[in-house]
């Protein structure tokens, strides 16, 4: 499995400011990450010294201890790291204690309860009880203020809304994470929603989970159909993690693969699509999100705005202008027109019936 550590953040958090409080910025980065390597040394429980860190860093001893001390005053530390005279090394009088876990503004608890209102996407899957386990073990050394107060007064008042997650049985789930992370084909059985109780077996090299709307799905290629799909994980039983492996394309990501922001969907054609908007909320409704990375938006001089974009997701783009009702009308590519034409007609007859 590919991981990256994007530092454009830090980049950013530097540009624009003078040479010297660059050289600040520098030094107080660097001090941060020789602490929290202190830190992951102090709680292996090897007892590491002043001259063990002195090694790590290549540093001074005065340098050392400085270190120590803002470990102590400005990580919490104050009354938990001790120094051992037999074992002549540093240890917590905690073991539990690191310093991620310390949060202390407000601003932190906020970004730390929002953490836990997002975790409640993996409800229903092995994942939540891991995630909440480690959320506890690094906010569990939250100290009491008025700031900090107020925080948790205003995460109360934030909230994600959407589907409540659809449960996953751990035996699924843990036999897909053990394929994803070692890029092993799996065999499985699927059910359809069609009501029918008969299932049909894949093979398939598994390249994502994705979670959208409620639903967790497995993205992976079918070798014997020659293409890439998605499978539901309530739908999915009987999964046999297989000892043959394979070599994950570059190009497997989804993001990588869908054009738009319409549904879960990858098709195997871009289309170029052109609707028209007629009333101004409903624009400027539109307008406030990305759907693609080119769209385009043109006032008409009848007050109508037209929207130009391109996207390989025709169905979710489809379903997209039905919701919007009378106010959005496709203009192009001819057969999404025809299409939303034999919807409403559709609707109309049953109206009228």
């Amino acid at each position: 499995m590919r991981v990256c550590y994007n530092i454009l953040f830090i980049r950013r958090l530097l540009m624009g400011k003078s040479k010297s409080n660059l050289n600040k910025e520098h030094e107080s980065f660097a001090t941060f990450k020789r602490i929290v390597r202190y830190d992951e040394m102090i709680a292996s429980g090897t007892y590491p010294n002043v001259e063990n860190f002195r090694k790590e860093f290549k540093i001074s001893e005065a340098t050392v201890h400085r270190d120590l001390d803002a470990l102590r005053w400005q990580f919490g530390a104050e009354f938990l790291l001790e120094y051992d005279r037999f074992h002549k090394g540093y240890y917590y009088t905690r073991p539990t204690f690191r310093i991620p876990g310390h949060l202390t503004t407000s601003k932190q608890i906020i970004a730390a309860r929002l953490m836990q209102n997002l975790i409640e996407s993996l409800h229903g899957t092995p994942l939540y009880n891991q995630a909440i386990e480690v959320f506890a073990n690094f906010s569990d050394n939250i100290e009491p203020d008025s700031q900090i107060s107020l925080g948790k007064e205003l995460s109360k008042k934030i909230s994600f809304i959407g589907m409540e997650p659809v449960q996953i049985s751990n035996e699924v789930w843990d036999s897909i994470e053990t394929a994803l992370a070692k890029n092993q084909y799996i065999t499985f059985d699927y059910s359809f929603y069609d009501g029918n109780e008969e299932t049909q077996k894949y093979t398939i090299q598994p390249w994502q989970l994705l979670y959208y709307q409620g639903i967790w799905s497995l993205y992976g290629n079918v070798p014997k159909e020659k293409q890439a799909k998605f499978f539901n994980l309530p739908l999915i039983s009987n999964v046999e993690v297989r000892k043959e492996t394979f070599e994950p394309p570059k190009d497997c990501e989804y993001l990588k693969k869908a054009k738009g922001n319409f549904g879960r969907y990858i098709g195997s054609e871009t289309f170029n699509f052109k609707i028209r908007i007629n009333r101004d909320i409903t624009a400027n409704y539109i307008k406030t999100y990305k759907w693609t990375d080119d769209q385009k938006f043109e006032t008409q001089p009848d007050g109508t705005v037209i929207m130009t974009f391109s996207s390989n997701q025709y169905y979710p783009v489809l379903n997209w202008i039905m919701s919007q009702g009378q106010w959005i009308t496709p203009l192009e590519p001819p057969q999404l027109v025809d299409e939303w034409k034999e919807n409403v007609i559709n609707m109309f007859a049953k109206i009228s019936n």
